[in-house]
């Protein structure tokens, strides 16, 4: 009887998961959807825009709102989890993130979409620093490096996947499935985390304090920036719904900093920041964070519009991006205690430069496969220079306060990125104009070169078969499409000089993370207890026992 009982306690060791695997699935599950819907809505926005009857400019407010509202939910999901604990919290938006993406399925309209993407920001944003944090002190000492791999691969490869599945959305020409994966993501979230998740004692609630008036005011900051930025792009800085606004923001982000670098329990704690190391590694994170959004936009465009690439070559690019970003968590988990924060900031500035300088020439001709190579350096460079950064801010200085630096840089992270995004648009949709009115002004002053070009295409159509009208016709239009083309083409250089330029702020920043030291390591190193001999016991006592005597 005793050897069954023994038995069964054997199996059951070894068929239970170990609970750092559980909570990075409960983080992936959680956070990651965010992330995926961000990148597939991006690559798939054309057949979301043709199936709801929208327009460009109302197909960007869905990802404004919800931008907005996940840079609102990262500081006041930290102090939600403080006060009513992790458990509750998290099943209860994961809950709401589950109603969201419901939403987004049955959305006839722009209405219902940006009603569900915008709960989904919100919940997504208040689970990250949840369940993050949890998800770190689970791993035990010997394979804290790990917790790099699951980050870097489970976060940054939603990414990714995102991106990948929506090509294949594109391929399929549907749209309303890739919610449906989300609320997958969310059943699985709320069966294991209501089992595994453990409940809070009774004493434990109630001891916080919210910063109820930072919550106010933030709210406030991301409601008034709504406005500017979903009519930047087509009213640009001079329009009464642009500027005022703006400057009402800044005033009101004024305002918030004040009263929060004040009060005891900050909603933002951004003093938490004011030293050397954070502020490193914050920048770090912040101009890489950036640098993808840059990346993106910009290669996103050239591929639809420069290069007409079929949706299988696009769902290989993205392919791509994948594993350069799983070679990256291997080699972080790896090489950060060993080498530090800074040092890896250094490789994947380096990584993005390369990139960057690459994509300020690309044009139409640049093949394929040099491009699934540049993605995969991308991928690595931008994940790796941002979450070592964002670990090092963390682990720089008091662990007591590691939590109140994480939530201070991923707010500022977050926030920066949801003001990125319009911003980009704006000036990609400027410099879009400027380029295309110095190539019309080429044409009508009657350059030679071009019309030596038109002459040469209206000989070609001519002995296609066309008539001579027809073939002037069509030279003027192939030479107006071309001229569309050179301009965003413009458009998009300027934006990869943008991401050099980030490039070398990550670089900076990476060397005076280094300068300042390796920092703390994720694997503590045990100390070993010497215990003495027997003998040498023995001995001890007996010299008390004659020193007693």
């Amino acid at each position: 009887m005793q050897h069954s009982t023994a038995l069964a306690d054997s199996d059951k060791k070894r068929i239970s998961v170990p609970k750092h695997l559980i909570i990075s699935l409960l983080t992936i599950l959680a956070i990651g959807p965010q992330y995926f819907l961000n990148l597939s809505y991006t690559v798939n926005q054309m057949i979301i825009q043709h199936g709801l009857n929208l327009s460009t400019n109302q197909m960007a407010i869905p990802s404004i709102l919800s931008n907005l509202a996940f840079a609102l939910g990262v500081p006041v999901g930290r102090v939600l989890s403080l006060k009513y604990g992790v458990r509750r919290i998290y099943l209860l938006f994961i809950f709401i993130f589950l109603a969201g993406s419901m939403t987004d399925i049955f959305s006839a309209g722009l209405d219902m979409l940006i009603v569900g993407r915008t709960v989904q920001g919100l919940s997504a944003g208040i689970l990250f620093l949840t369940i993050l944090p949890v998800k770190l002190r689970s791993f035990p000492n010997h394979v804290r490096h790990w917790f790099l791999f699951f980050v870097i691969s489970g976060l940054f490869g939603s990414s990714a996947i995102g991106a990948f599945f929506g090509a294949l959305s594109l391929n399929a020409d549907a749209w309303r499935w890739l919610f449906v994966i989300n609320i997958f993501s969310s059943i699985v979230c709320l069966m294991v985390g209501a089992l595994s998740l453990p409940k809070p004692e009774t004493n434990q609630e109630g001891d916080y304090h919210i910063d109820k008036t930072g919550v106010f005011i933030l709210t406030l900051i991301m409601a008034v920036l709504a406005v500017p930025l979903i009519h930047l792009q087509e009213e640009g800085f001079s329009s009464y719904l642009v500027w005022p606004f703006l400057m009402a923001a800044f005033f009101l982000l004024v305002l918030f900093i004040a009263i929060d670098w004040q009060v005891v329990n900050p909603l933002v704690p951004f003093r938490a920041l004011w030293n050397a190391k954070p502020i490193s590694g914050t920048i770090m994170a912040v101009s890489a964070h950036i640098s993808l959004i840059v990346a993106l936009a910009g290669i996103n465009g050239f591929l639809r519009n420069n290069m007409d690439l079929p949706f299988s070559y696009l769902s290989l690019f993205y392919g791509w991006f994948f594993l350069g970003i799983v070679a990256t968590a291997l080699f972080s988990t790896f090489f950060y205690d060993k080498w530090g924060a800074g040092v890896l900031g250094i490789i994947g500035s380096l990584l993005v430069i390369y990139v960057g300088t690459e994509w300020r020439s690309l044009d139409s001709s640049v093949s394929i496969h040099t491009l699934y190579f540049q993605v995969a350096c991308l991928g690595s460079g931008v994940s790796m220079v941002l979450v070592s950064g964002a670990l090092g801010t963390a682990l720089a200085g008091d662990l007591h306060q590691a939590s109140m630096r994480s939530v201070s840089l991923h707010f500022i992270r977050n926030f920066l990125g949801a003001l990125t995004a319009p911003f980009l648009g704006w000036y990609a949709y400027m410099k879009n104009a400027v380029h295309y009115e110095a190539i019309r002004d080429q044409v009508d002053g009657l350059n030679p070169e071009v019309n030596s070009e038109l002459e040469g295409m209206v000989r070609t159509f001519i002995q296609q078969g066309l008539s001579a009208a027809d073939a002037k016709s069509m030279a003027a239009y192939s030479l107006i499409a071309n001229a569309k083309r050179s301009a965003i083409l413009g458009a998009y250089h300027d934006l990869f000089t943008i991401f050099v330029c980030l490039g070398v702020i990550m670089l900076v920043a990476s060397l005076g993370k280094t300068v300042t030291g390796k920092g703390r390591s994720l694997v503590k190193k045990e100390k070993r207890l010497l215990l003495p001999a027997p003998n040498e016991d023995q001995q001890s006592h007996d010299d008390k026992g004659d020193n007693s005597e």
